[in-house]
């Protein structure tokens, strides 16, 4: 199936009242992991790289070619997803190379150079008819390839003016959540913000680690993409230092069915299985 943007993703999550994961990867076991979960859960996902996973697997036009080919083998849905994306140039590259939703994020930035630097990566973003994503608060903790520095609550008030003036397709925010294996949400503030931003798809980074009973009611409340990364790649370490013998083949096969079964869960979880 070709490769699909996240706008596609993004308005069958609203209309069915689920969230679509973002699975963050950065090997070809990985990739290969999550892509069997979304095949055999019939579910549409976000196939995400950040920085540090660009890096890992060669720079972005490695990693642009070798997912495209793969996403192209697949039966279902999946958008090409630059997360993190620190700079308006890495935008572009990624544009350039075959991305097919991407994420500014100035969260680290001081407001209004958020606002204005997010404006701009909308423009690349509609120049090319596709999605933007981007954060606005800041979720703390810490992740390889993700500016992270004390967490900051996302303001309902504030969320407000910076989709309207930047008109964002989705919004990360910060509501209690971490990067990494952590994290609590404080619903009733997320169900502020989604009111604020009148229904605007919202996302919850620092998804690993999170209860499925938050994670649930995030979801009821208007998150509608969760990003997963460190249980993935803990799935995948823990896999590979259980493995023996001298032949690498069978570790990496037995780590990429360990990222399938965490994608798998996720997506029952998440409420997107059979929604493809």
């Amino acid at each position: 199936m070709p490769l699909c943007g996240g706008h596609e993703l993004l308005v069958a999550a609203e209309r069915g009242g689920y969230a679509v994961p973002g699975f963050n990867v950065s090997n070809i076991e990985m990739i290969r992991g999550v892509l069997d979960a979304a095949e055999a859960k019939h579910a549409g996902i976000f196939l995400q790289f950040n920085p540090s996973n660009l890096d890992h697997m060669g720079g972005a036009d490695v990693t642009g070619a070798t997912a495209r080919t793969f996403i192209a083998e697949t039966g279902v849905p999946v958008a090409l997803h630059l997360d993190h994306g620190p700079s308006l140039d890495l935008v572009r590259h990624a544009v350039r190379v075959g991305f097919t939703s991407l994420m500014f994020d100035g969260s680290t930035f001081p407001l209004e150079r958020n606002r204005r630097e997010t404006m701009q990566a909308y423009a690349v973003a509609q120049e090319y008819r596709l999605a933007l994503e981007a954060e606005l608060g800041h979720v703390g903790g810490r992740e390889p390839g993700v500016a992270t520095s004390e967490r900051v609550l996302t303001d309902p008030e504030a969320a407000a003016r910076f989709v309207e003036e930047t008109r964002v397709d989705s919004l990360a925010v910060s509501v209690g959540t971490a990067h990494g294996l952590a994290g609590e949400i404080d619903v009733a503030l997320l169900q502020e913000i989604r009111a604020a931003v009148r229904g605007l798809p919202l996302v919850l980074h620092g998804g690993s680690g999170v209860t499925p009973h938050d994670l649930r009611l995030a979801v009821s409340a208007g998150i509608r993409k969760v990003n997963i990364s460190s249980e993935l790649h803990s799935a995948f370490t823990k896999a590979i230092a259980e493995a023996t013998g001298s032949d690498p083949r069978p570790a990496l096969r037995a780590a990429r069915e360990a990222v399938a079964q965490v994608a798998s869960d996720r997506i029952d979880l998440l409420g997107a299985a059979y929604s493809a």
